[in-house]
């Protein structure tokens, strides 16, 4: 099966700029006990994230990663590159593509944005977080940031596009234990807002891109 490109992203950049399943495609991959509205008196920081895919081999991947071990909530987590908003970017697409380039090496200028996902808020650090979508046109050329990040992850979409991908677990870390939702591929387990986040891409996904079958 060749893969069309160019009409994978002008159909993908057309949903994305349409009606978002938004927070119904969140509440599917919700870990138990959750909110999807902000609790604290204070407003939320800003952040931003990038659902990076390529093409290998004629399938489809998207770029995770698995972070580091430290003393916080989301060590060792499976999630996407990305992180706060910093002052001196120019808006949250920016933050997107430099947290990309700091984490796993990608350099803005080999990405092509496509559009963006729809905004979750994140109760533990009273983060919102805003998702774009990109494509690399290459096999991309990875470099590990070591300090945040413990592994770089190429997971094929079609993988967990699969409805037996979603299974529940429980998830235990530093202050909590939660019964979740989670996509597991090749071994790992994504849940929290990294599924909340893929699965209303999945869902746009399945309703927007059809490969044709030689």
């Amino acid at each position: 099966m060749q893969i069309d490109t160019d009409n994978i992203i002008q159909r993908l950049a057309g949903a994305l700029n349409g009606e978002l399943p938004g927070k119904n495609a969140h509440k599917i991959m919700m870990p138990q006990g959750r909110n999807l509205e902000p609790l604290a008196k204070t407003e939320p920081r800003l952040s931003a994230v990038l659902l990076l895919l390529h093409i290998d081999s004629d399938a489809l991947y998207i770029t995770m990663i698995k972070r580091a071990e430290y003393d916080g909530v989301h060590s060792g987590q499976i999630a996407f590159p990305g992180g706060k908003k910093e002052e001196y970017d120019d808006n949250l697409r920016m933050t997107a593509l430099r947290e990309t380039y700091e984490e796993v090496g990608v350099r803005q200028e080999d990405v092509k944005m496509i559009g963006k996902l729809t905004p979750l808020y994140i109760p533990v650090s009273n983060m919102c977080v805003h998702p774009w979508v990109g494509f690399h046109r290459n096999i991309p050329l990875f470099v590990k940031q070591d300090k945040e990040v413990q592994q770089i992850l190429s997971l094929p979409l079609g993988g967990l596009i699969e409805n037996n991908a979603i299974e529940t677990d429980i998830f235990e870390g530093i202050n909590y234990r939660i019964e979740a939702p989670c996509y597991k591929i090749n071994g790992y387990k994504v849940w929290g807002a990294s599924a909340m986040i893929l699965n209303e891409f999945i869902e746009i996904w399945r309703n927007s891109i059809e490969i044709d079958k030689d």
